[in-house]
């Protein structure tokens, strides 16, 4: 038995409308990426895998279990037709994989592959459709020469094609998108956050130039901006920041509320004494830190509490809207993180609570 080839879902879209059932998938394998769509209105004499794959978009959209249904249930059903041509389009390469050297340029200008997935009287049926575009581009932004003259004053550009991906196991680069970049001729570690918006972006680069010009981010746990991601079109794709090793754990996944002692008190007295320092002095600066939440605090493995994210924006449960964007919105966001961090204790804080309106 033939071992199936191994490739990602890298990610999906399907409509928030109840009446909208088509689905998207991108899949990665060996640098290469496939574009899948799969409608209901393509299904011919087949009302049984209709009505499953009504019900794999309902897990999709809901992004929970639906029926004993998973997530991956619903990849395996929709790859599974393709995987010989994910094995034929896109052969392993030579070589020793240990050389492998993906550019950031590679991952996301790749060569692609558009596909539909039929059905036909309840069997699947891939079918490969002619495209000279990507369906999908990344994510950009672009500025007045204005705008980027005074970008280029505090910062640097980096070209995509010079910026490598970096994996533990190289051969990783080939299939996962990372957000671990390699800048300098390697010898610089950056997390690369895409571009989603002008108005964030420019918000946030903003936010980074005071940080820097302070020297905020030189004291403080708080990113320090390498440089922005330009293609060859003048597009600025993202930003390069300070990479904070944290293994994908924000505060809101450290924090058990059921178990008061893990992490111990220390530990979160800890944290709140630095986002408490780090809000203080940013505050000092004229900066405000705007969406304040436990998703935007990273958790170092040296046991650090980083402050990140400063698109703007506000989460509903965390900073009321009319209060986004100010000192009073900050303040009332660190108060409900320090509730999060010591859901029920009530007697071993700092003074330093005090400045949020109560005492633990």
């Amino acid at each position: 038995m033939t071992d199936a080839p191994r490739y990602v879902v890298e990610k999906y879209i399907v409509s928030i409308r109840d009446d909208d059932h088509d689905a998207r998938f991108t899949v990665r394998r060996n640098g290469k990426a496939f574009y899948i769509k799969v409608s209901p209105s393509q299904f011919v004499n087949s009302p049984m895998m209709i009505d499953k794959f009504i019900s794999f978009v309902k897990v999709l959209r809901s992004g929970k279990e639906v029926l004993d249904i998973y997530d991956t249930d619903v990849y395996e059903w929709v790859t599974a037709p393709f995987e010989l041509l994910f094995a034929e389009l896109a052969p392993n390469p030579p070589g020793d994989p240990k050389d492998i050297r993906i550019t950031l340029h590679d991952h996301l200008f790749s060569e692609f592959f558009v596909f539909t997935l039929d059905v036909i009287d309840e069997k699947r049926c891939p079918r490969r459709i002619a495209a000279e575009t990507s369906p999908y581009r990344p994510s950009y932004v672009r500025f007045d020469d204005n705008f980027l003259d005074e970008l280029e004053a505090w910062t640097l550009f980096y070209d995509p094609a010079r910026i490598t991906l970096s994996f533990k196991d190289p051969e990783d680069a080939l299939f996962k998108p990372s957000e671990k970049v390699l800048i300098d001729s390697g010898q610089t570690e950056c997390f690369f956050k895409p571009c989603n918006s002008g108005v964030q972006i420019i918000r946030e680069l903003e936010t980074y130039r005071k940080i820097q010009a302070a020297g905020l981010d030189s004291q403080f746990n708080l990113c320090h901006v390498h440089g922005v991601v330009m293609d060859d079109c003048g597009f600025i794709l993202g930003i390069l920041l300070t990479y904070i090793d944290c293994g994908g754990c924000p505060l809101s996944t450290r924090i058990h509320p059921e178990e008061l002692d893990d992490p111990i008190p220390a530990i979160r007295n800890r944290w709140l004494n630095q986002l408490d320092t780090t809000l203080t002095a940013l505050h000092k600066a004229g900066i405000v830190w705007g969406d304040v939440k436990a998703e935007n605090v990273l958790i170092d493995q040296d046991n650090n509490a980083w402050i990140t994210d400063f698109g703007g924006g506000y989460t509903d449960g965390w900073v009321d809207r009319e209060m986004a964007g100010t000192v009073e919105g900050d303040l009332a966001g660190m108060s409900k993180l320090k509730k999060f961090l010591f859901p029920s204790e009530n007697s071993s804080g700092s003074q330093i609570h005090d400045r949020y309106g109560d005492t633990i």
